[in-house]
């Protein structure tokens, strides 16, 4: 991770029934050993002793330790078949998580090409779910050993070496296929790469997806600049390594089918693009837009008074200040856009987290681990420090504090689109409700609000009691995010 290797070292005992009877793990400097007696489980590592109580058949299944998928595959009954559920206990978060097990017999076959699509092909795939929202694909040779592993909601694979070295240097399936189903055959509309400049002669590289009719016209199209959230993201909407959702790609082909030209680019310090993002403040992200906005009314296939701003999370504070200070903006869209400044959303979110009953216990004690810290960060930055013993940029979060979100949308003349998930665990669902009333009270005749449901801050189907979730495809963007915008864009512009 992050260009540095980790190594662990795992020692299992298992009884002749394939049931775990000890378990040790070593890395990082730390070492754990736990023991199995009946339905008890005893941990003991530095400084601590606990036990507690396991379910038989017992089954250990720690992340990122992809060998224990082999004793899974061994406790499955082939002779009967079909789903078959466990339950296994995760030593390093001290908790037990349900699971099944299905055959699907031959691999899948990929929608990408190669050596190694074509070698999975000749394996045997089996898709464990855990905890109902973890989908992982597990691929074993004729002797049952397993050779592949994939894990869809973490961008993550594990390969085998001897398999590794047999199909060469192929692709990755993970990626290729995220990649691959974000990106449909569309010979209605074309990529250029663009490159523009920003504050502090900072380069930014971008994509100018144009409809193809419009380029074979002559016309002048109606277009939009994508503006990225919080975190270090790519031009599709991307933060490496984990989340993938290519939203920002999804988003680009919609538009153009209809007619739009879109623009998205690449964050300061990300992929093609120059300067460095940890170091820069939020004005400076808002000159970033600006720049491509300016890109735009320059460009000869865009017509300049047909432009909007969509901006996601972060990049909705950005995109409302854009629209409330450029009345020749011809549309703005927030999408899970907050009504107060970053300092006071960053507590509220880990307060809900801490206290939201969907959400599993350790998930919520986790959060309410993280609310000393967050609240120090907040306070250090108010408090004009000029650092903190809590990582992040105080300046970014310093010039969060000066803008006025609702302000901005009362300032804005250009029609307003709101679109918000109501499983959102970042931007509590009352802020777009607040944005909207406040555009409306300022006499903007023209705000849409669309609050979608089951659908989560980055727009992707809500994992826990939701028929539309699919474990195996966890980072696919919400069909009513795209319709919605789409819809919304092609009206207005």
């Amino acid at each position: 991770m992050g260009g540095r290797a980790s190594r662990a070292r795992i020692e299992l005992a298992l009884s002749p029934q394939m049931e775990v009877e000890s378990y040790r793990l070593e890395a990082s400097g730390t070492c754990l050993n736990v023991t199995f007696e009946d339905d008890i489980a005893k941990f003991e590592a530095a400084g601590m002793s606990r036990q507690t109580k396991v379910c038989c058949p017992r089954v250990v299944l720690e992340n990122n330790v992809y060998i224990h998928y082999q004793i899974l595959l061994g406790m499955y009954d082939h002779s009967d078949k079909g789903i078959q559920s466990f339950t296994a206990v995760v030593p390093t978060a001290d908790a037990s998580v349900p699971l099944t097990i299905e055959l699907l017999g031959p691999g899948r076959p990929r929608r990408e090409a190669g050596a190694l699509a074509e070698s999975l092909a000749q394996l045997t795939e089996y898709k464990i779910v855990a905890a109902g929202v973890m989908g992982v694909s597990v691929f074993a040779d004729g002797a049952g050993r397993v050779m592949y592993v994939e894990v869809p909601g973490q961008n993550t694979t594990a390969v085998r070496e001897e398999y590794q070295k047999a199909v060469g240097s192929a692709k990755p399936a993970s990626s290729a296929r995220s990649a691959a189903s974000a990106t449909a055959a569309a010979p209605d509309y074309v990529d250029h790469d663009i490159t523009a400049v920003s504050i502090g002669d900072v380069r930014l590289a971008g994509t100018l997806t144009i409809p193809s009719a419009g380029l074979r016209q002559g016309r002048r199209l109606p277009s939009v600049v994508l503006i990225s959230g919080s975190g270090p993201q790519d031009r599709d909407g991307n933060t490496s390594p984990s989340c993938q959702t290519f939203m920002f790609r999804r988003i680009a082909e919609r538009l153009a089918s209809s007619g739009i030209a879109v623009l998205r680019y690449d964050d300061r310090g990300v992929g093609g693009s120059t300067g460095s993002f940890e170091s820069a403040g939020l004005f400076d992200l808002a000159g970033d837009a600006r720049a491509m906005v300016a890109f735009l009314k320059r460009h000869p296939n865009v017509d300049p008074a047909r432009i909007g701003v969509v901006g996601h999370s972060e990049g909705a504070y950005i995109a409302s200040m854009l629209a409330s200070e450029d009345p020749g903006i011809a549309a703005c869209v927030i999408m899970a856009g907050a009504s107060t400044t970053l300092d006071k959303v960053m507590i509220e979110q880990i307060e809900y987290q801490a206290a939201c009953d969907e959400l599993d216990e350790p998930t919520r004690q986790l959060a309410a681990g993280m609310l000393p810290a967050v609240k120090q960060f907040v306070q250090d930055a108010r408090d004009g420090k000029s650092s903190s013993a809590v990582p992040g940029n105080l300046q970014r979060l310093r010039e969060h504090t000066r803008i006025d979100p609702v302000g901005q949308v009362r300032a804005t003349v250009a029609p307003i689109l709101i679109v918000q998930g109501e499983k959102d665990l970042e931007v509590k669902p009352y802020h777009a409700r607040v944005l909207a009333e406040a555009a409306k009270g300022a006499g903007n005749r023209s705000v849409t609000l669309v609050c979608l449901p089951n659908a989560t801050h980055e727009f992707l189907q809500w994992p826990y009691g939701n028929p539309q979730f699919d474990p195996m495809d966890p980072m696919r963007t919400v069909e009513g995010l795209l319709a919605t915008v789409q819809g919304w864009l092609a009206s207005t512009l």
